[in-house]
């Protein structure tokens, strides 16, 4: 089955595409995450997905399967599985009708434990094809739980000081694990409003949070926390208030010699994606004969080649590095 990439993945026999950035007529959205989506004509989604981007596809007129539920076409089968990313985030298993061959599609997925997404489902297939976020060896993250335990220290710390905690988080995924780690450990927790509308589309699609949803309002009262988004929509939030400090739990602090963009008070090593090893592990976990791997780095599909898999890494130039191997490539 050949594949290519240009700002999404095609499999030009079946005439599909998986995560295209640019319209299409019909084509697969795996997860509600932007930069993995386009206003197509009929996307391919899970209902969970359909929830949190329904004003998005306002217009659309989208295809909503359950995990494990077939699409037949008369080329293919395709069928989605948790990809354990955010809510909704899906694997697509494609299998074609003419070899029996069978693609699959990661998207974007974490293979740890969350209280807010599905678990991610391994799949047996022929030919992987993953993203590669975290594809370089310095991105191996420690135990979740022990980042957590420092992260509830640091919070606490700063809270007994009289200090105004904020962990800044993407408004969709990361902001909703994050809100129901920390209402699990006791804390006060409130949310900037575009967090707290995607937490009650959470909770709609079957997500119970242990406390009370509340949209951060201004005041801050003692013992609380507050989860935002980076970027503009933070800072006018936070904007005039007094004794902030900053904490970023992101997968990029698992390099610490290299500064990826934001200052913070502190910065720690979780992430909604997998890490570089638990990439290479899924190799092995799915049986994957062949492998391609997009977005992220190009060292995932080397150390792989190290590995006897045949690799390559899809960057959308042309000139894929393919080390010798002999793929199907377009």
């Amino acid at each position: 089955m050949e594949v290519g990439f240009q700002r999404g993945v095609h499999l030009p026999k079946l005439d599909l595409w998986l995560d295209s950035r640019r319209r299409r007529e019909f084509g697969l959205i795996s997860h509600a995450h932007s930069d993995h989506t386009a206003k197509h004509q009929r996307p391919v989604i899970t209902r969970n997905t359909g929830l949190l981007l329904a004003g998005y596809l306002n217009g659309s007129n989208p295809v909503l399967l359950g995990y494990g539920e077939p699409l037949e076409t008369e080329e293919y089968t395709l069928t989605l599985h948790p990809a354990g990313h955010c809510l909704g985030s899906a694997q697509a298993l494609v299998t074609d009708k003419n070899t029996g061959e069978r693609l699959l599609y990661t998207g974007d997925f974490k293979p740890r434990h969350s209280p807010t997404n599905e678990p991610l489902e391994p799949v047996d297939c022929d030919i992987l094809v993953m993203e590669a976020t975290y594809g370089r060896p310095e991105y191996v993250f420690p135990p979740e739980e022990q980042t957590l335990d420092t992260a509830c220290r640091i919070l606490r710390s700063w809270l007994d000081r009289g200090e105004s905690p904020v962990i800044h988080a993407w408004r969709l995924g990361k902001a909703q694990e994050l809100l129901h780690v920390l209402q699990g450990r006791g804390f006060d927790v409130a949310v900037e409003e575009s967090v707290y509308q995607v937490a009650r589309a959470y909770e709609e699609g079957g997500v119970s949070f242990p406390g009370p949803l509340k949209a951060f309002d201004g005041r801050w009262p003692e013992g609380r926390v507050v989860i935002c988004p980076p970027g503009k929509a933070g800072r006018d939030v936070l904007n005039g208030v007094r004794g902030l400090r900053i904490m970023n739990l992101t997968g990029w602090a698992a390099n610490s010699g290299q500064w990826w963009g934001r200052p913070s008070d502190a910065d720690l090593p979780y992430s909604d994606h997998a890490d570089f090893q638990e990439l290479v592990d899924y190799v092995g976990a799915v049986g994957a004969k062949e492998v391609y791997t997009v977005n992220g780095f190009p060292d995932l599909a080397s150390h792989l080649r190290g590995l006897g898999y045949p690799a390559v890494h899809l960057d959308g130039s042309g000139r894929p590095d393919y080390g010798g191997f002999q793929m199907k490539l377009v």
